[in-house]
């Protein structure tokens, strides 16, 4: 029994100790207190210029690249598709071999070289080598 004790208090301190996982966190605290205010606004406003102000705001945020040679781990986690391991592994990468000459380099990392093509794709479209 206290071997199991053992185990789940290491995870448990790892999960604690872990950035990746308070930086969860704190994104989920923060996007739940701003959809109240999000949700409240339309009710409290007669006009319509609010929502599509937020609208534009979500679409420039989208619209931006991410410099895949400069980007910290917590900036590629922003890129949909990439997951905590999978920017850590590109940093890791990046280390190790230097900068990416291209975006096609990006095949060579761990947990890309099995990608699909769509799926490889669309993580492109969203990253730049400058």
């Amino acid at each position: 029994m206290s071997f199991y004790r053992t185990i789940l208090a290491a995870v448990a301190a790892a999960a604690i100790a872990s950035p990746v996982f308070a930086d969860d966190s704190a994104m989920q605290s923060s996007s739940a207190t701003q959809s109240p205010s999000a949700a409240a606004a339309p009710a409290q406003g007669s006009s319509m210029s609010q929502p599509s102000a937020s609208t534009e705001s979500n679409a420039a945020t989208t619209e931006t690249k991410v410099n895949i040679n400069k980007a910290s781990a917590k900036d590629l986690m922003k890129v949909k598709g990439i997951n905590a391991s999978k920017a850590r592994a590109i940093v890791a990468y990046r280390k190790k071999h230097g900068d990416f000459k291209s975006l096609d380099d990006l095949a060579k990392v761990k947990g890309f070289t099995k990608m699909k093509a769509e799926d490889m794709k669309a993580i492109e479209d969203q990253l730049t080598i400058e």
